[in-house]
């Protein structure tokens, strides 16, 4: 049975892609603070340099004899503390306001200093303040200053403010993609689970309605008509396949019928008749080479028929475990004597180690008795034949490897095609679909086929899942 896709939200499309969507938001969030950051400042720059110029008009517009009263006036009634002040007389000496005289200078300026008057605002950080200073007729020096407080502050609130906003809509978009990835993972494991199912050759199973969205529905319900139109066209084939294999079979069974019939009368007709004898043996031989091409034909439609068999996972069993060691031992004891005929010599390494896989023995024996014949039929007299067995990385591998001439590197990966043969002329009589039925059998446990080139030879693997 499928096994549920493992929990992962962190590693869901959903999630990345609310992850990139609030990273776009945060950085426009950002850009948009520091926009109306920068706004924000210069309009309040703007503000202060026109109050400093207003106040700075409005003092003198009094009489320079009173200018030093006035300024006593504003600093005791300003409860807000706006403005702080200096009136310099020519020698430097301050006649009013708070400001050391080193500090005044004509113009726009700007100083830092730690204030204690009315602008010190409850704290003794030194603070930035903004001077216009004002040359007197006859001399002197007014100058009238007011702090950033407020502005420096606007601004450290809203840098703090962009700071926190980001961290907050990155959290916010973590948890979202959280929540987004665990709810399509839900949404997408029953069909993960039935794409598994068809993938295991349960070309019945359908995908479920999504559920997420129009379009995904719409997209589900697209790959199940693909489904049942590619289920439609396999069985189709499978059925022309085996009808083919069955209407051919009947005849070819009663052709043997009759050639066997006519065997026995060559035979008992050749004792009777001395001066007909060429024409019976040579009567006898056509007959038994058609006989053989018959059997022939035969064993093809059958290997046919079990192929499509295989492969339409109809003679799917339920598995159990099987003992490969001894298998293979059984398969290599039972073909030595062939081997031995030839002059072959079939050699075993299994390791002492069981191995076990779960599957169908028959198969399983099918499988490698598929790849034992491929090398005794494929290979000269006098070959050496290897069947091996271990574990290979985490997986089971079993290897027939032969040091005969191998095949070309062109033809290797064809060989477990179909009616596929290196070199037709070499052995007519095979059909070409002994190592397509082996691969057929490994995909149904879950395996692969792997052909390599031994130099020399060839190296046949089968590859389980341990």
């Amino acid at each position: 049975m499928a096994l549920r896709q493992r929990f992962r939200p962190f590693n869901s499309a959903a999630f990345r892609f609310a992850l990139v969507i609030a990273g776009i938001f945060a950085l426009a969030s950002c850009l948009l603070l520091g926009m109306v950051r920068h706004q924000v400042g210069h309009y309040a720059q703007d503000a202060t340099t026109g109050a400093l110029q207003t106040e700075t008009r409005i003092l003198l517009a009094h009489d320079r004899a009173r200018l030093a009263d006035e300024i006593h006036i504003r600093m005791q009634a300003d409860g807000e503390d706006t403005f702080t002040y200096a009136l310099i007389d020519p020698a430097g000496h301050l006649l009013a306001g708070s400001l050391a005289p080193g500090l005044a200078h004509a113009g726009w300026g700007q100083v830092m200093m730690v204030e204690h008057g009315p602008l010190a605002h409850g704290h003794t950080k030194p603070e930035r303040l903004r001077t216009l200073g004002t040359p007197l007729p006859g001399g002197g020096l007014l100058l009238v200053a007011t702090d950033g407080f407020d502005v420096d502050r606007l601004g450290g609130h809203m840098a703090r403010f962009t700071i926190v906003w980001a961290i907050s809509v990155t959290m916010l978009a973590l948890l979202g993609g959280w929540v987004a990835g665990w709810y399509v993972l839900e949404r997408l494991a029953d069909t993960n689970l039935a794409i598994e199912r068809i993938m295991a050759g349960r070309t019945d199973q359908r995908l479920p309605m999504i559920g997420l969205a129009p379009e995904l529905d719409d997209l589900a319900r697209n790959l199940n008509r693909m489904l049942d139109r590619i289920d439609g066209l396999m069985a189709g084939l499978r059925q022309v396949s085996t009808d083919v294999a069955h209407d051919l079979r009947t005849p070819l069974t009663r052709l043997r019928q009759m050639l066997e019939a006519l065997q026995d009368q060559v035979h008992g007709g050749a004792s009777r008749d001395d001066a007909h004898g060429e024409p019976a043996t040579m009567l006898k031989a056509g007959v038994e080479a058609a006989l053989a091409q018959t059997d022939q034909i035969l064993g093809t439609f059958r290997a046919m028929l079990r192929l499509a068999q295989i492969e339409g996972g109809g003679r799917k069993t339920p598995f159990a475990p099987v003992d490969l060691t001894g298998l293979l031992g059984a398969l290599v004891e039972t073909y030595e004597p062939v081997a031995s005929d030839r002059g072959d010599a079939l050699i075993a390494q299994i390791g002492t180690g069981a191995l076990h896989v779960q599957g169908d023995g028959e198969l399983l024996a099918q499988l490698f008795a598929n790849l034992i014949e491929n090398a005794l039929l494929h290979t000269p007299d006098g070959t050496r034949i290897t069947v091996a067995g271990e574990r290979r990385g985490g997986m089971i591998a079993v290897t027939v490897e032969d040091n005969g001439p191998g095949v070309t590197p062109e033809s290797r990966p064809h060989l477990a095609e179909r009616f596929y043969q290196a070199d037709p002329s070499r052995h007519a009589g095979s059909a070409g679909l002994g190592l397509a039925i082996a691969s057929a059998i490994a995909h149904l446990h879950e395996g692969r086929l792997d052909i390599e080139d031994a130099a020399p030879g060839l190296r046949v693997s089968v590859l389980f899942p341990a």
